[in-house]
């Protein structure tokens, strides 16, 4: 069986609940319509009727002999023009009527059995005679406390439920007309609130069938505005996420190959030549050190975005001397600085003993320094400086490189981000270093222009 749509479902409710409250106004309506005819006729009648019999009982003199030749009084005095006057005997014959026809046989309908045995009898039905719709109301006429007839008003009520017909069709057709504009405006703004929804719902699907192209593309407004563009913007960060993953894979899987290759070759080299060669031996045995040390390098790097990802990432602070770690971070460099003939500059190396993890700190600098040997043209000139400002320490790393543009600067702190596709490593050092600064409470920051040069540093909390 096929699940109803929200659409359908919304519409439905909306109408269920307008028919449900026109009804109910309808009904009080037409209850109200036909007491104001029916119970006013019937009172007319019966107000009527209790004058009548008053009135005879003060001022005429009936009695069971001669109420045969008063008939024509009561006739005279008590009819109405728009109902039927009868006179009824104590037996239930018809006596005289308004109309001049008078029926010979016993008269047996409920108002005049109540005239008889409650001093007052009302009956709204259908006369067997003339079929029509009827009101008839009966009242005793007394002398000295006995009945000696019934006096009854019969109207027809014909022209009165003409009159209230007409009405219920005019209300029906209004409370129809009603509910076809209900129908309508409730379509209307059923569409305003699922058609986005529907949208959503399509695109959602699309997005979880691995479609990341997948857009909402109706404008809307309101709240319905807001999850559009909510939605649009988390495609596109996932679609964002997928070619960054791509590009992580593809850049993981270059990284690797290279010194792999290059192992690989050497141990191919080092096994097929001569292995009286100490100088070929050596040089080989070398690179497959250096290579194997840059995989570690490279894996201790995945190790921790691991960490990162995870949020386990954590730190071991204690007390130890800053410029002994800036000093070894630079003997440890020096063999790739001498190879690119550059000069380190170490200005205010004044004594700090920070309180951080060590292992961690000397990563960051490590990372900012290999940076900016790195990007900085052969023979350029790398200043470092660290200093205590307001509390914190102060490390920068100034090189003389080739810049960073403007519209990049701002990416250059997120996971994977490569200003070039052909540059070494996979794009997680300054991010993960970001994150070991900001575990330490400071904050790690670039500032940089282009073809002049960049400034990576960061400040740490000093509990001094």
């Amino acid at each position: 069986m096929a699940k109803m749509g929200i659409k359908k479902r919304l519409l439905i409710q909306n109408l269920s609940i307008i028919t449900l409250s026109i009804l109910l106004f309808l009904g009080i309506l037409i209850s109200g319509i036909y007491h104001y005819y029916y119970s006013g006729t019937a009172e007319i009648l019966k107000n009527h009727a209790e004058n009548s019999a008053q009135f005879s009982k003060r001022y005429m003199d009936l009695s069971p002999y001669t109420i045969r030749d008063q008939v024509q009084d009561i006739q005279t005095n008590f009819s109405l023009p728009q109902a039927e006057t009868q006179v009824i005997s104590t037996d239930g014959k018809m006596l005289s009527s308004s109309e001049g026809f008078i029926s010979h046989e016993r008269l047996d309908f409920p108002d005049i059995q109540d005239a008889f045995r409650k001093g007052e009898g009302t009956w709204m039905g259908t006369n067997p005679e003339t079929d029509e719709h009827v009101l008839a109301v009966s009242v005793p006429l007394e002398s000295d406390g006995k009945t000696v007839a019934l006096l009854r008003f019969v109207s027809s009520l014909e022209p009165l439920d003409d009159n209230f017909k007409t009405i219920l069709a005019t209300l029906i057709g209004i409370g129809l007309s009603i509910l076809l504009m209900v129908f309508v405006i409730s379509t209307f703004f059923s569409r305003m609130i699922t058609d986005p929804v529907v949208e959503l719902t399509r695109a959602s699907q699309k997005l979880a069938k691995g479609d990341l192209e997948a857009r909402m593309t109706g404008t809307y407004k309101d709240e319905f505005h807001t999850l559009s563009q909510s939605f649009n913007d988390m495609g596109q960060e996932l679609l964002k996420t997928e070619k960054l993953k791509n590009e992580f894979i593809s850049s993981v899987s270059h990284e690797l190959r290279t010194p792999l290759t290059s192992i690989k070759g050497w141990g191919e080299t080092l096994l097929t030549g001569d292995m009286k060669d100490e100088e070929e031996m050596k040089t080989g045995l070398n690179i497959i050190t250096n290579e194997t040390d840059r995989l570690i390098a490279m894996v201790e790097e995945l190790l921790d975005f691991s960490r990162y990802a995870k949020g386990t990432f954590e730190i071991s602070p204690h007390p130890f001397p800053f410029h002994r770690l800036v000093q070894e971070v630079v003997l440890q460099l020096d063999k790739k600085r001498l190879a690119r003939e550059m000069y380190i500059v170490l200005k205010n190396g004044e004594p700090i003993k920070p309180e951080a993890d060590e292992h961690r700190i000397r990563q960051v600098i490590l990372n900012l320094l290999d940076n900016a040997i790195k990007y900085s043209a052969p023979g350029s000139t790398i200043t470092i400086r660290y200093h205590r400002d307001h509390g914190n320490l102060v490390f920068e790393v100034e090189d003389e490189g080739v810049g960073i543009e403007k519209k990049h600067l701002q990416q250059v702190l997120t996971l994977f981000y490569k200003e070039n596709e052909k540059s070494e490593g996979v794009g997680l050092g300054l991010a993960i270093s970001k994150q070991i600064i900001e575990l330490h409470g400071g904050q790690l920051y670039v500032r940089s222009e282009k073809n002049v040069g960049t400034v990576a540093g960061f400040t740490l909390p000093l509990n001094e």
